[in-house]
């Protein structure tokens, strides 16, 4: 008897990254024969269209939804997936692919493609901050700057990325923040404050070396006041994974973590940088709550 055919939606961002997204129909032929997958393709035309057409879509046989881009895009696609059956899958096509690089599906499409013709599925933690949701990592300060210069730089990649976080690092100021983990309180002005539940923005820049997208958990990661110098002299810990053991940084773990601004920020939300006013947001972890093709 003849096995039917995989059936696979590509929801793709074609403004996302720093690749043209021109070719992947033929990377999509090369790798997923059709007389064994029926592959269809949709392309993003606004901001949250991923997630409507995520949610519009996962009830119609498809054994997985491919997102197409950057962590944001992935984003859109998982809130229209989240507490369904339909599987995820990533191709990543943006910049730096944190969510994509944690679970080791790397940022090469053609690899990724290739775990789509043997998928392994597994149920991964999702989170949820306020009326907002995440995959990756969340946090305020230095970071959600640079995310949002980033975002709205005529340039993508790396360099862009590094030049940008070095040049506003020199001249930032310190923003004061309340962060409540299970209990215990810090404040203080910080530099930057993470919450995570993958480990890394992308580039290997590993912010939460020990978090766990599968362990019901987030990790706080807590970057303090002190001079740039000291900055500057740990920034290698990061590629290392190692900036949890620096006497610059606190590390905590908890299922719901409370964080309180007590100025104007900047936020960043899976690699999507915001001007952040002051405020309290709740970060609740939402267990086995997405399924993903890894």
């Amino acid at each position: 008897m003849k096995k039917d055919k995989r059936k696979y939606l590509f929801i793709i961002n074609p403004f996302a990254g720093v690749d043209s997204k021109d070719r992947l129909p033929l990377l999509i032929a090369e790798r997923l024969p059709t007389d064994r997958y029926d592959c269809s393709i949709q392309h993003t035309e606004y901001a949250g269209h991923a997630t409507i057409i995520a949610r519009q879509q996962k009830d119609n046989g498809y054994d997985a939804i491919i997102a197409v881009g950057g962590d944001g895009t992935v984003n859109e696609v998982a809130a229209g997936l989240i507490h369904s059956e339909t599987p995820m899958g990533i191709i990543p096509g943006g910049s730096g692919n944190g969510l994509a690089m944690h679970l080791g599906i790397g940022r090469n499409a053609r690899r990724a493609l290739r775990l789509l013709g043997d998928p392994k599925i597994k149920q991964i933690d999702t989170v949820q901050m306020n009326d907002r949701f995440f995959l990756n990592m969340a946090g305020v300060g230095i970071d959600g700057l640079v995310a949002y210069k980033t975002k709205h730089s005529t340039k993508r990649g790396f360099g862009t990325y590094f030049r940008g976080a070095i040049i506003e690092s020199v001249k930032y100021q310190n923003r004061r923040y309340t962060v409540d983990i299970d209990g215990q309180t810090y404040t203080g002005r910080f530099l930057s404050v993470n919450i995570a539940n993958g480990s890394m923005f992308g580039y290997h820049f590993k912010v939460a070396a020990k978090a766990d997208t599968e362990d019901g958990l987030l990790d706080a990661v807590i970057i303090h006041d002190a001079k740039k110098r000291s900055y500057f002299g740990n920034a290698w810990r990061f590629w290392a994974g190692t900036m949890h053991r620096s006497k610059l940084a606190t590390s905590d773990r908890a299922s719901v973590i409370t964080l309180t601004t007590h100025d104007n920020t900047f936020m960043h939300i899976d690699g999507e940088g915001y001007p952040c006013e002051p405020g309290t947001f709740e970060f609740r972890v939402l267990p086995k709550s997405l399924n993903v093709i890894c």
